[in-house]
């Protein structure tokens, strides 16, 4: 997996807790990580379901990757996040948090509105 390039993140900006997680992440420069909200305009190999379903990202050599390894991928880059990164990487432990996080993304919480437009 190529780590040496920016990653885009492709995520939920209606959830006020992923703009959080997203947010602290991309403090730390776009050299690192792009955010891309899944709401707006989307490449077309990027569903907008499944994007709002789970975190997505494209590493620098252009794949995409979903769910759990997508975060994985973000916290081998954010400085500090490595060893989370490694401790969840194992199948063992990847596996059933990756099961439980596309459990519960769906109970996530979503704005009605946002920049003061909102939708019928």
């Amino acid at each position: 997996m190529d780590t040496t390039g920016p990653l885009i993140a492709y995520y939920d900006a209606l959830c006020p807790i992923c703009r959080r997680e997203m947010g602290h992440y991309a403090r730390h420069g776009d050299h690192i990580i792009r955010l891309h909200d899944a709401n707006g305009d989307l490449p077309d190999d990027v569903d907008r379901e499944a994007a709002l379903a789970s975190l997505h990202v494209r590493l620098p050599d252009g794949q995409l990757i979903d769910g759990w390894p997508a975060f994985i991928a973000i916290w081998e880059r954010v400085p500090g996040w490595g060893p989370l990164a490694w401790l969840t990487r194992p199948a063992p432990i990847r596996i059933p948090l990756d099961a439980l996080y596309r459990w519960l993304a769906p109970m996530r919480p979503r704005d009605r509105c946002r920049d003061d437009v909102c939708g019928v």
